[in-house]
């Protein structure tokens, strides 16, 4: 077989080739770096074929206007009106009102009882008055009061009392007061006819004028020695005298330094 030449793979220019192709990658890739730095990050608008480019703005700068020396002319401009700023309203200081207590209501004080209705000075008993007390004369209690007039302790009774089968109209009543510790009657006062009060009717009653068995009366008991007393009620018709208890309480009111109390 005839010897034939080796061929070499490698021409004879490739070196200056690939040189050429390296320093065409290198610009290359320079470019595409200058394009993004300049184009891209700097944001560098680059019109594009058939794209309309607007036309660049004037920009204007403002020259303050000056301000004229001249006083104003007083003349309306509408403006939108601020807010009124509202004065802060007076709030009124409410006090706190008491707090309603258990504690009783005061006793009622009344108008200042007339002298002329008083009974006047306490009387010594009847004479011929029984020792113990009679059936026969009813009565009965409508109002025990203590009352503060014009400095006096007042001791207000009204009730009805009649001897049955009697006519009331003759008959004369009187509260009798008894120091309820010594058992000691010490007098009576007189009362007073208060037939407007009667508002009962006494089907089973025997007397007559029954109306007249009612009464009342205003005793000051402030001149009472301190002690505990009973009220009873005598009543005398033509000569005939008769007394009972108005209840069974041992006593009706007491007496401390001028001052009159009622009991419990």
């Amino acid at each position: 077989m005839a010897n034939k030449r080796r061929r070499s793979i490698f021409r004879q220019d490739a070196g200056r080739a690939f040189l050429r192709f390296l320093i065409g990658t290198v610009l290359l890739i320079a470019l595409v770096a200058l394009f993004y730095i300049f184009v891209l990050q700097a944001k560098i608008d680059i019109p594009l074929p058939g794209a309309q480019t607007p036309a660049p703005t004037e920009t204007v700068k403002s020259e303050p206007t000056p301000q004229s020396t001249a006083e104003p002319t007083a003349v309306p401009v509408a403006t939108a009106a601020a807010e009124p700023v509202s004065e802060p309203t007076a709030v009124p200081t409410i006090e706190p009102t008491a707090q309603p207590t258990d504690a009783p209501p005061p006793e009622p004080t009344a108008t200042p009882i007339p002298q002329e209705s008083m009974a006047g000075e306490m009387l010594p008993l009847m004479d011929g008055m029984p020792e113990t007390v009679s059936e026969s004369l009813k009565l009965g209690l409508k109002e025990l009061n203590m009352f503060e007039s014009a400095g006096r302790s007042v001791l207000v009774v009204r009730g009805y009392a009649y001897i049955e089968g009697a006519d009331a109209a003759q008959s004369h009543g009187y509260l009798v007061i008894t120091d309820a510790a010594s058992g000691v009657t010490l007098g009576m006062y007189p009362v007073t006819v208060s037939s407007e009060d009667a508002d009962l009717t006494f089907d089973a009653a025997s007397g007559s004028n029954l109306e007249q068995a009612f009464f009342r009366a205003n005793v000051d008991v402030s001149g009472m020695y301190d002690g505990i007393y009973l009220i009873t009620m005598a009543v005398e018709n033509n000569g005939r005298i008769e007394w009972n208890n108005f209840d069974d309480r041992m006593f009706h009111f007491y007496v401390m330094q001028g001052l009159g109390l009622l009991s419990e």
